[in-house]
C-alpha cells in the first residue's frame, strides 16, 4: 500500500503532544461498524443454528482466537519496523470484512398480510418469541439469504488473522506519549473511544433493523470505507520511517533472534513471556482474566436472546449499557484511579469487580438482572489499561510493539480457549436448574488471576527486573540466558553478575 506516510520530522516528533488523538477515530469507526450489528446478529445466528449455536460460535471463536494468537506478535513486530499506519489499514480491513460482506446479501423479504398484522398487534417480547417458534421458523429463515450467515461465520473465524488493532493502537500511543502517567490516561482514552462505539452502535443498529436489516450492514460498510480512507489520507505515522529499525539493526532485550526475517515466529510470544519473570506473571494474569472474559463476550448476547428472549431493541440497549460503562470507566475512572492507586492496585480492583459481574450473570433469573452487570463492568474495565501500562513501562521504546503483541498473543490464545470451553458448558447447562453456572466458573478463574496479580511488582515502589536488565552492555544476551531461570533468586544473581560485568567494562574504558 503506497499510502501517504505523513511522518513527522524527527525534530518535531517529540513535540506533538496530542498526536495520539489522531488514532482515536480509527478505533471509533472500526468498532462502530462492528457494534451496529451486535443487536441483530445473535438472533440471526440462533435462527440459523438453533440449539447448536453455542457450539458453532465456540468453534468459530476458537479458530479466530488461535489465528489471532499467531498474528498478534507478527503485527506488533512488523509495525515496529514498517510503521503503525500500514498495519492499521490492513487490520481494520480484515476485522470489518465479516460484517461488511453482509451488506451484499438481500435482507428485504415480503411478509404475508397475516404475519404483518400479527406482528403489529404483538408486544416486542411476543414478537421475538414468535420469531423463534418452530411453527414460524420457515418465515424467519426466509428473511435472509441462506448462505449469508455461513459466509459471515467463516469470515469471522478468519478475521483472527487481523485482530491486532488494540496492539497497534497502544503501540501508536506509546510512540507519541512518553510520560508514564500520561500514557495510562491515553490508554484509557483509547478504550473509552472503544466504549463510545459500543454505546452508540448496538442501540442504533437495533432500531435501524426495525426498518430493514440491510440498512444496518450498509451503514457498517460505509463506516469501514470512511475509516480506511482516514487511515490512508489523514492518519500520521507515529514512527519515523527514515530512522534505522531497531528490530533489524540493534540488539533488543525483547528479541529472541537478531535476524529480523527469522524472528517472526508465532511461538516467540510464549517463549518471550515464559523466559522473563515479570512478563511471565503478567501473562498468567492475562491468560486467567481473558479466559473468563471471553466466556462472557462469546456467549452473553446469545444467552440473553435464547434464555430471556430479549428483542433486538432490548439487546441493543443492554450492549449499549455495557459500552457506556466502558466509556465512562476508561474516560474518567482510569484517569483518576490508576494514578491514585497505581497499576497493580487498580488492576486488582478491576478483577474483583469483574468477578462479581460473573457471579451476577451466573445467578440471573430475569432479563433486567443482565443490566446490573453494567454497574460492575465500570470497575472491571480498569484491568486492561493497567496491564498494558505495566508492560509498556517495562520495556525499551523500540520493543513496545513486540511486548504488547506478546501479551495480546496470550489474550488471543484465550479467545480460542474460552469460547470453545464455555460454549460447550453453556450447551450442557441449558437443562440444569441454574443455566448460568458456567459464569460462576469464570469468576473462579478471575479469582486466580487476582492471586497472581498480587505477586506483581508496584511500578512506583519496586525496582523490578526490567529496570535492572536495561543496565546490560554490548551484545550480552540476557534474554537468551534467562531461558533457564528457575526462580527469582537465580535471576537476581544473574543480574548482579551483569552489573559487575558492566562496571568492569566501564572501568576498563576509563
Amino acid at each position: 500500500m503506497n499510502a501517504p506516510t505523513q511522518t513527522l520530522p524527527s525534530s518535531s516528533f517529540s513535540e506533538r503532544k496530542y498526536q495520539h488523538l489522531y488514532v482515536l477515530p480509527v478505533l471509533l469507526l472500526e468498532f462502530l461498524a462492528i457494534a451496529l450489528t451486535r443487536a441483530i446478529l445473535p438472533g440471526l445466528l440462533l435462527q440459523k443454528y438453533g440449539d447448536n449455536v453455542y457450539l458453532v460460535m465456540g468453534c468459530t471463536e476458537c479458530v479466530r482466537g488461535l489465528l489471532a494468537f499467531l498474528a498478534c506478535p507478527f503485527f506488533g513486530k512488523l509495525s515496529d519496523v514498517i510503521g503503525r499506519k500500514v498495519c492499521l489499514f490492513v487490520t481494520v480491513l480484515g476485522t470489518c470484512a465479516p460484517v461488511c460482506v453482509l451488506a451484499f446479501f438481500s435482507w428485504d423479504t415480503q411478509q404475508s398480510p397475516t404475519e404483518e398484522s400479527s406482528m403489529s398487534s404483538s408486544t416486542d417480547d411476543n414478537f421475538w418469541s414468535s420469531l423463534l417458534d418452530p411453527a414460524t421458523n420457515e418465515v424467519a429463515m426466509s428473511a435472509f439469504h441462506p448462505n449469508a450467515i455461513t459466509v459471515f461465520v467463516i469470515l469471522l473465524a478468519l478475521s483472527g488473522i487481523f485482530s491486532s488493532t488494540f496492539t497497534l493502537v497502544f503501540a501508536y500511543i506509546s510512540d507519541t506519549v512518553h510520560r508514564q502517567d500520561e500514557r495510562v490516561s491515553a490508554y484509557g482514552l483509547a478504550l473509552a473511544t472503544f466504549g463510545l462505539s459500543f454505546t452508540m452502535g448496538p442501540i442504533v443498529g437495533g432500531y435501524l433493523a426495525q426498518q430493514n436489516k440491510q440498512y444496518v450492514f450498509l451503514t457498517s460498510l460505509l463506516l469501514t470505507v470512511v475509516d480506511l480512507a482516514y487511515i490512508y489520507f489523514i492518519l500520521p505515522e507515529s514512527r519515523p520511517i527514515d530512522a534505522p529499525s531497531s528490530a533489524a539493526s540493534t540488539i533488543s532485550l525483547m528479541t529472541l533472534d537478531h535476524n529480523f526475517s527469522s524472528s517472526w515466529k508465532p511461538w516467540d510470544s510464549l517463549r518471550l513471556i515464559a523466559t522473563d519473570p515479570f512478563l511471565r506473571k503478567v501473562g498468567e494474569v492475562a491468560f486467567l482474566y481473558y479466559t473468563g472474559l471471553w466466556a462472557i463476550i462469546s456467549t452473553l448476547s446469545v444467552y440473553a436472546v435464547k434464555r430471556f428472549h430479549l428483542t433486538p431493541e432490548r439487546l441493543g440497549e443492554l450492549m449499549s449499557a455495557l459500552g457506556l460503562s466502558t466509556m465512562l470507566a476508561e474516560a474518567v475512572l482510569v484517569r483518576v484511579m490508576v494514578p491514585w492507586l497505581g497499576e497493580k492496585k487498580a488492576m486488582k480492583v478491576g478483577l474483583v469487580s469483574f468477578a462479581l459481574q460473573c457471579v451476577v450473570l451466573g445467578f440471573a433469573t430475569e432479563g433486567w438482572h443482565l443490566f446490573v452487570c453494567a454497574m460492575f463492568s465500570l470497575l472491571g474495565n480498569l484491568v486492561y489499561p493497567s496491564l498494558s501500562s505495566l508492560v509498556s513501562g517495562s520495556v525499551e521504546p523500540d520493543a513496545v510493539g513486540e511486548a504488547l503483541g506478546a501479551i495480546n498473543g496470550i489474550k488471543a490464545l484465550t479467545e480460542g480457549i474460552g469460547p470453545l470451553v464455555f460454549g460447550s458448558l453453556m450447551t450442557l447447562s441449558e437443562a440444569s436448574p441454574l443455566p448460568g453456572w458456567p459464569y460462576l466458573l469464570a469468576s473462579l478463574l478471575v479469582f486466580a488471576a487476582y492471586r497472581v496479580a498480587d505477586e506483581l511488582p508496584d511500578l512506583e515502589e519496586d525496582d523490578y527486573i526490567h529496570e535492572l536488565e536495561r543496565k546490560q552492555k554490548g551484545g550480552f544476551e540476557l534474554f537468551a540466558l534467562g531461558r533457564n531461570r528457575q526462580n527469582d533468586d537465580e535471576v537476581e544473581g544473574l543480574l548482579s553478575e551483569i552489573d559487575e560485568y558492566s562496571d568492569h567494562e566501564e572501568t576498563s574504558t576509563l
